[in-house]
């Protein structure tokens, strides 16, 4: 598919957006995020394929850019916006203070960017616990906000991730903005959760099919693992009989982790905080903490994709990515419906592009074994 919608990515960080709206025939031209891994990150990846374009990474805080300095350095006129002002402050598992939050104001920065680069739409994500935080009061205020002054038709939408071919249960809102004065549709499932999870047609993914071919991760940041990011944590014997103690879908009381079990969605992959942390769940079938490269897998980042930095590094640039594939799906429907384009492209198509690969009967193989 050839790359025609100038794109800018705000709030870029390990590049979820970037890739997933890249495989779907968007032209990156910019991105930035103010953590230098993240940049890196992005910077790591341009070219590896057709579709990823050479483009400028800019390493900056969101209030000392301007829309002017944007379209610049880009020489290009901007046609869409995608990002996700970061969640921490809205989400279920924070302290939910909103706007009183410094991060949650940079929602507003983020408007204002819409507002200096008049693109024909834009996309804008959160945690779906945005929706009731001050009695559903921020939710209607962020809606009227993102109209600027009535100039975007805007329209909020929240999707389970895990309904649309993700091994990970995830829900998350998002709002998009069109100038044409047109409401989006909301996407229609691609997948669900049948009698049987072992129907490979329209069935959730599990975290069976994803993890079931992963060679043996290592346990040292300085030695090159078998792939980015697959390094483990080193446990102890106390924590291994610990986790080996328990059954699928059991939290652990001392991490407040669970163990995956191999023929569901993943839980939500989190980030910690933001001191660091973040930890993978356990691991279906091993005593041990999946790693950030199992938790690239489980939100569809492909095993080419290539994190900057080691391990608290990488789990936040993956727990506060949006799904690329579940982004490239995304970005398909608003080509659609903003855009007119009926070059879009299916979700099988979308996998080959990002070069997934899920076992079709990969549970069935998993429990036989």
């Amino acid at each position: 598919m050839k790359n025609e919608i100038n794109t800018v990515g705000l709030f870029s960080g390990g590049g979820g957006l970037d890739l997933g709206f890249s495989a779907s025939g968007y032209n990156l031209i910019y991105s930035s995020d103010i953590d230098s891994y993240s940049c890196q990150t992005l910077r790591n990846n341009q070219s590896k394929k057709p579709y990823l374009n050479e483009h400028i990474v800019e390493c900056a805080d969101i209030r000392k850019l301007t829309g002017k300095e944007i379209v610049n350095k880009t020489g290009e006129k901007v046609d869409f916006v995608i990002g996700g002002p970061p969640c921490q402050s809205f989400s279920v598992f924070g302290k939910r203070k909103g706007l009183e939050d410094p991060r949650g104001n940079l929602i507003y920065e983020y408007t204002r960017l819409i507002k200096e680069l008049n693109p024909k739409g834009f996309l804008f994500e959160n945690v779906a616990g945005l929706k009731t935080i001050h009695g559903g009061e921020l939710y209607s205020s962020l809606l009227e906000t993102l109209s600027i002054n009535g100039k975007y038709a805007v329209t909020a939408h929240e999707y389970e991730v895990a309904d649309f071919g993700i091994p990970q249960f995830r829900r998350r809102v998002f709002f998009i903005g069109s100038s044409d004065g047109h409401q989006i549709p909301q996407m229609e499932p691609t997948h669900t959760s049948p009698k049987s999870l072992f129907n490979a047609h329209g069935a959730f993914r599990t975290v069976g099919e994803v993890l079931s071919n992963m060679p043996e991760p290592i346990t040292n940041w300085k030695q090159e693992p078998p792939i980015n990011g697959h390094v483990g944590r080193k446990h102890s014997q106390r924590i291994i009989d610990r986790y080996g103690s328990l059954v699928h879908g059991e939290r652990d009381h001392h991490t407040r982790i669970n163990k995956l079990d191999p023929n569901r969605p993943s839980y939500t992959i989190i980030v910690g905080s933001d001191k660091g942390g973040g930890k993978g769940h356990v691991h279906p079938f091993q005593s041990r903490e999946v790693t950030p490269r199992e938790s690239a897998r489980i939100q569809t980042f492909p095993d080419w994709w290539e994190f900057s930095g080691t391990g608290r590094h990488i789990i936040r640039q993956v727990g506060n990515a949006v799904p690329p594939l579940f982004g490239a799906l995304l970005a398909q429907h608003i080509k659609r419906h903003i855009f007119k384009s009926e070059l879009v492209a299916s979700y099988h198509d979308l996998l080959h592009l990002l070069e997934i690969e899920y076992l079709s009967n990969g549970n069935e193989r998993l429990i036989q074994s």
